[in-house]
């Protein structure tokens, strides 16, 4: 059996730092106000959006152009019910109010690859088409409240 020295002040240096830690983690966030207000500014990470529109009163109009040979499946969070889009069509969702999220996917399971084209103030095109690589596969859109896209 080993003896380690044991030194009579490490007990209370271990309560003390383990008090402190404790301690602030169970401050409410608030406590830390600049963090908590960049934090409920947007819940996108900090990246660079894939592109940008121009809201008006808060709300856009997308156009969904699915240019795949299968049909696809999307619906707007909170705001609409899933539906079907056909192949090589398009449907229009207009007034959308954001922040939005829409969710797209392939009825085979397959890989999009949107793109997005500003259709002029508070309008924007989405194109889905076919890809291969899965660098380029994405399944949602997100459209901030000033008007900033992001592909996930």
């Amino acid at each position: 059996m080993c003896k380690l020295p044991i030194d009579k002040t490490w007990l209370p240096s271990l309560v003390a730092v383990s008090l402190v830690v404790a301690g602030n983690s169970f401050l409410p966030l608030t406590h830390y106000a600049s963090f908590a207000g960049e934090i409920s500014q947007t819940n996108e990470p900090e990246r660079v959006p894939d592109g940008k529109i121009v809201p008006v009163n808060g709300k856009v109009n997308v156009r969904l152009t699915n240019k795949t040979n299968d049909r696809l499946f999307f619906y707007v969070v909170g705001q609409t019910n899933r539906q079907s889009l056909a192949d090589n069509s398009t449907v229009a969702l207009p007034a959308l109010t954001l922040p939005a999220s829409i969710v797209f996917r392939r009825l085979d399971g397959a890989l999009l690859k949107p793109s997005l084209k500003p259709g002029g103030e508070g309008a924007l095109e989405v194109r889905l088409d076919e890809t291969n690589d899965l660098g380029l596969d994405k399944t949602s859109l997100r459209i901030r409240n000033d008007g900033a896209l992001f592909l996930r």
